[in-house]
């Protein structure tokens, strides 16, 4: 039964809910009482979105949330100015946090029956880690309220009626309200929220405030040329291809069941896709891993790994690959035939050499015995690279002799080893593979045939610890995907770097030299537990030339994106923001938008915030040599502005990542004061790929020559602006932004 005040309640916030559903609200009015959850056990709708598995509503009146990351966010929140956010809640769990989400890097962390809750970032304007404030006493199991009031710049968090905390906080708009449960479990009977709405409506798939989801979708591959979203994927891991007839496949394991795989089609060269269809059974519970080709006799191949219990594996479970294949012309997949025994990772890489028709599938296998790190001596992690191959068209596959390893030379929680192999025929009949590393670098090694391999190198390629993909487009070229991220302030973050965006380069010369490195997809704004991001990528080529990507894990995250490859060679960039800060990104931080300048033109504005680094990153095509051109706006109110030039991507509140640049220098130092004055910024950098140089000119007048801090890869591909802020008003500004590359 639920309590009669919260009856009352749910009666009250259901007639608010009836007056404000569906009323779609184009700027901020006057302030609005939204019920976004109330009375959950007659089944009305919550006005909210979930980044893991959704809560259940139980018959107690209330929404269950459990697990960390099963996130559940507001459909919309709060804007700038006062609001009010009123709860009713239990926490099941003694001594558990749970946390309260309230924008995109702060939350009040709580828990029944500890001494201190938890504070942490820029609303409750703290730069780096928490402060904590005293509990009050809260019963496991025990509803109670919690009201979080803003008040011009202070906010008030209350449980039951009583203050529990008074502070300084931000007065700009929050990006997300909702709960994480954490270590914990969340019961949520009630959510209501006061205050101005700049939008009523909810988010839209995919979305983001910057980046390429800004971007719309074309009607017709012709007109496809920067990469935009056609569709949600279907789950992780799957894997795409381009028949002979031009046909699109991309091929998943079946969710939830997990006992098959199911396929959809597209015949417009990935723009539009049939509905899913069971492909082949599996004897058995798949996770995610498979791979899937077309031979050059027309038949299709795949491997897949399916669960067993059993010795030989990781922690007594198997993941064990079976092969199984469609004839030309047959419309039934032969029976799943298990090729490798033991647990196996993803499985990336599975190709057919032309030369010589083999098939050739790289996988990583967990070696039982290193389960545990080594006591003493070199740790090569619980996984090595095993090669298998077969020359009868998949009827009998032998092992490599050769085991590819890697050693782990720094401590983290993760201790994969070598795992998600890629593979690429080259030109001259070699078998080039790529493989997943956290040492910041992917490892490489070339086969003569596919048979025998030398040990893993580290190539020149920054990765996260993510894995690779290659395809080979009809013209020859080379097509690598890979994440291109770090982070310096935190390198054990999640992926030893992150995964908030997927790069792409180009090669005409069988992997000799690179272009690109452009970002083609993107992280979406809602958070999601467990795997996330934008990684484990599968490419093909449609019959119009252009690049088709299925890619991103977790809920919300993964995509089909399609873009042109020439993109990525393209010598001249101009930042068009007709459509918004398409071109920008602003992971760890957050505001970004486009204004009008004071002499008439559009730049994107960078808030300033009185807490943390603010600022953004525009990605451009890797070069050596070039210039970039910008009119570049500083307010009073901005502190230690600097701008830089680098080959990787980072995160705005990455405090080292400056530091680690090819080239960055303070603004004021070289012309650039904060008077809010606009300014003619032009950069000219050569040789960054050695030890280059950085010319820097404001107003048509030379200010300096840098030397490079450290070599480039490939060259430059990231204009980073990074500042802090003497309080939350104001905006740098940067507009009529052009890059020129030889």
């Amino acid at each position: 039964m639920i309590p009669p005040s919260l009856r009352l309640r749910a009666c009250l916030w259901a007639t608010l809910w009836g007056a404000v559903a569906g009323t779609a609200v184009a700027q901020e009015t006057a302030p609005t009482t939204l019920a976004l959850v109330a009375n959950a056990e007659n089944q009305t709708k919550p006005r909210v979105r979930y980044s893991g598995n959704p809560w259940s509503a139980d018959q107690g009146g209330f929404l269950l949330g459990t697990g960390r990351g099963h996130r559940l966010l507001a459909e919309v929140a709060p804007g700038t100015g006062d609001f009010r956010i009123e709860v009713e809640l239990s926490l099941p769990a003694a001594a558990r946090e749970s946390i309260v989400v309230l924008g995109g890097d702060s939350e009040l962390g709580l828990a029944a029956g500890a001494k201190t809750w938890r504070l942490r970032g820029r609303f409750f304007r703290i730069d780096e880690g928490a402060i904590e404030i005293p509990a009050p006493v809260v019963a496991a199991g025990k509803s109670f309220t919690l009201v979080i009031e803003r008040k011009n710049d202070r906010a008030t968090i209350s449980t039951n009626g009583a203050i529990v905390h008074q502070g300084p906080c931000s007065g700009a708009a929050l990006s997300a309200l909702g709960f994480d449960p954490g270590a914990g479990s969340v019961r949520l009977y009630s959510l209501a929220v006061s205050g101005n709405f700049p939008s009523a409506v909810a988010p839209r798939s995919f979305g983001n405030p910057f980046g390429m989801q800004l971007r719309r979708a074309p009607t017709q591959t012709k007109e496809v040329r920067e990469p935009v979203i056609v569709r949600g994927a279907l789950t992780n891991e799957s894997s795409v291809l381009r028949r002979r007839d031009g046909t699109l496949e991309t091929y998943s394991v079946t969710k939830p069941a997990s006992d098959s795989v199911t396929v959809v089609r597209s015949r417009d060269g990935g723009l539009t896709w049939s509905e899913p269809q069971v492909a082949f059974s599996l004897p058995g519970r798949a996770y995610y891993a498979l791979q899937v080709l077309e031979a050059a006799d027309g038949a299709l191949h795949a491997a897949v790994h399916v669960q067993g219990d059993g010795p030989g594996g990781y922690r007594g479970r198997l993941y064990e690959v079976y092969h199984t294949k469609l004839a030309p012309q047959s419309t039934a997949w032969t029976p799943p035939v298990r090729i490798v025994p033991g647990y196996i990772g993803s499985i990336r890489g599975f190709i057919q050499l032309q030369r010589s028709g083999r098939l050739v599938l790289a996988v990583a296998r967990a070696i039982p015995a290193r389960e545990q790190a080594p006591s003493a001596g070199p740790d090569l992690g619980w996984n090595d690279t095993f090669v298998y191959f077969s020359d009868d068209q998949g009827n009998t596959w032998r092992e490599s002799p050769d085991r590819l390893s890697v050693e782990l030379k720094t401590p983290n929680a993760t201790r994969y080893g070598a795992i998600e192999p890629v593979l690429l025929e080259l030109r001259d009949g070699r078998v080039w593979m790529l493989v997943r590393d956290r040492q910041g670098r992917l490892l490489e090694a070339i086969s003569a045939d596919g048979e025998r391999w030398p040990p893993l190198q580290r190539s020149a390629f920054i990765s996260s610890d993510s894995p690779a993909a290659l395809l080979r487009l009809r013209n020859g070229k080379i097509v690598l995907l890979t994440n291109a991220c770090q982070n310096w302030t935190d390198p054990r973050s999640y992926a030893m770097g992150g995964r908030e965006v997927l790069h792409a380069a180009i090669s005409a010369d069988d992997g000799k030299t690179w272009r690109g490195f452009r970002e083609i997809f993107h992280e979406t704004d809602s958070v999601s537990g467990g795997d996330r991001g934008t990684a484990y990528p599968a490419l093909a080529e449609n019959m119009d030339g252009k690049v088709v990507v299925v890619s991103g894990q977790g809920e919300g995250k993964r995509a089909i994106v399609t873009f042109d490859p020439t993109w990525l060679e393209e010598r001249e960039v101009r930042d068009v923001l007709s459509a918004g800060p398409a071109g920008w990104t602003q992971y760890g931080d957050e505001g970004l938008r486009v204004e009008t300048s004071k002499d008439g033109g559009r730049a994107v504005a960078i808030p300033l915030k009185a807490t943390g680094l603010c600022g953004a990153a525009f990605n451009f095509p890797v070069a050596a040599a070039g210039e970039l051109r910008a009119r570049l706006q500083i307010p009073v109110g901005a502190k230690a502005v600097r701008l830089s030039l680098s080959d990787h991507f980072n995160r705005i509140d990455d405090r080292r990542a400056a530091d680690h640049a090819v080239f960055a220098f303070e603004a004021e130092k070289l012309g650039l004061p904060a008077d809010g004055r606009a300014r003619d910024l032009l950069l000219r950098w050569s040789g960054a790929d050695a030890s280059g140089e950085l010319r820097v000119t404001v107003d048509g007048s030379e200010k300096t020559v840098l030397r490079a801090a450290r070599a480039a890869q490939f060259g430059v591909n990231y204009l980073r602006v990074e500042f802090r802020g003497a309080a939350d008003q104001g905006s740098v500004l940067v507009g009529d932004l052009a890059v020129h590359l030889p």
